[in-house]
């Protein structure tokens, strides 16, 4: 058995917030295998049961696709005796994760076949809320197969088996606690809105990674749709991420204008989308230009008087800027200016000027036919000549070496 390798799948299945549990021969974690539900759910319910079923009925080096009698799914194997030693463990279990979401119409047969109390059914909906949704069985399977393979675990069989194979008591049997004992519902709130602030304050740091992690984590609990039209729901739930995106990137100190230029896009795209996958794969990239704005035009680490200056060369830069101009639009002196901004920025206003220029007419040769010199006038330079030099010395290429390379 290749550890390595078998660890490397545990991680990748914790990066996707995917549950993964490998037992030794005591179960300590048997009660997370659905995150303690039926013990917060049932009285005196006994996960030694699900302990003695697993030894009982799975043969050493078999792998399981097991479904329980909420309608959940896991991949279980139990690790033959060589397998065992080298991992230190007895068996290990994915899950549990769903296939597709759970419709209202599944939703109200499960509640009845569970004989859930209408009490409990909010806290029945919110567990389900947070199970992973991995849309594809059989890449998903298919996956696992391959790291269990490329971790030379032994692999006899691969067998589908179903809650007979793992036996709890019968729906009918259940005794579910006294009223008000039960807090899955409020601990999945309170985890889902705790998940949204660590989102908001990555996004707000400028933080992509972190922000993209946490923002799959955050998908996992699904909300209750809110209307009938599947699509319309989304949008709904899209507009209000826009906003909550702006408000963080507003805590950057990113100038207002940048920020409206960016929501309007996002909120055009958003209505104009005709479907929910649109609008899903729309979120991620929603993050990652919201946190680029942030790194590029964040303004919190500077002085007042910096980022007024900052701000009005984004602005104005096809406009004639220079350091006397901007120090007496400040009401200060030009060598003070001077040394506060190179001070804070690491660089100098020409400088700055110059760049922010050269980040201009990036975008005018990307998208526009405009000579090379039309696209210098636009965007503040008088000399195209000079606009080649600089162009040159900040991206060590011309323009139109470039625009050639673009569009090649």
């Amino acid at each position: 058995m290749n550890v390595e390798q078998f660890e490397v799948m545990i991680s990748m299945c914790r990066f996707l917030d995917i549950q993964i549990l490998v037992f030794d021969e005591n179960y300590e974690q048997i009660e997370q295998i659905d995150f303690c539900f039926r013990k917060k759910m049932l009285t005196g319910f006994d996960y030694q049961e699900i302990i003695l079923q697993m030894e009982q009925h799975l043969e050493p080096g078999v792998c399981y696709l097991y479904e329980d009698d909420m309608s959940l799914h896991y991949f279980l194997l139990r690790f033959t005796e060589e397998d065992a030693a080298a991992a230190n463990a007895r068996m290990f279990c994915i899950g549990p994760i769903l296939y597709q979401p759970l419709s209202r119409r599944f939703s109200i047969e499960l509640v009845e076949k569970m004989n859930i109390p209408v009490r409990y059914q909010q806290d029945f909906i919110e567990h389900f809320n947070r199970i992973p949704i991995v849309p594809y069985y059989d890449l998903w399977n298919r996956l696992i197969m391959f790291f269990l393979q490329q971790s030379r675990i032994t692999i006899k069989d691969l067998r589908q088996a179903d809650t007979d194979t793992i036996r709890t008591n019968p729906a009918s049997d259940y005794q579910y606690l006294a009223p008000d004992m039960p807090d899955v519902a409020l601990q999945n709130i309170e985890q889902r809105y705790q998940l949204e602030n660590e989102l908001l304050t990555a996004v707000t740091a400028g933080n992509m990674q972190k922000a993209l992690e946490v923002h799959y984590q955050f998908i996992q609990y699904k909300l209750l749709p809110r209307t009938a039209d599947p699509v319309r729901d989304r949008k709904n739930i899209m507009f209000t991420f826009n906003t909550l995106l702006r408000k963080a990137v507003e805590l950057a100190k990113v100038h207002p204008l940048h920020i409206d230029n960016l929501s309007r896009q996002f909120a055009i795209q958003i209505e104009t989308a005709l479907t929910v996958e649109q609008l899903q794969s729309l979120a991620t990239t929603m993050l990652r230009k919201y946190c680029m704005l942030v790194n590029n035009y964040s303004r919190r680490s500077y002085s007042s008087l910096v980022q007024t200056c900052m701000d009005y060369v984004d602005f104005h830069y096809s406009n004639d800027l220079s350091l006397a101009g901007l120090a007496a639009m400040c009401y200060v002196s030009p060598s003070y200016l001077s040394s506060l901004f190179k001070k804070e920025t690491g660089t100098t206003i020409t400088d700055y000027i110059n760049g922010t220029r050269i980040r201009q007419s990036m975008i005018f040769l990307n998208v526009s036919q405009m000579s090379v010199g039309e696209i210098a006038s636009r965007v503040g330079f008088s000399d195209a000549n000079y606009f080649t030099r600089t162009f040159k010395k900040v991206l060590g290429k011309t323009p139109k070496a470039y625009r050639d390379a673009i569009w090649q």
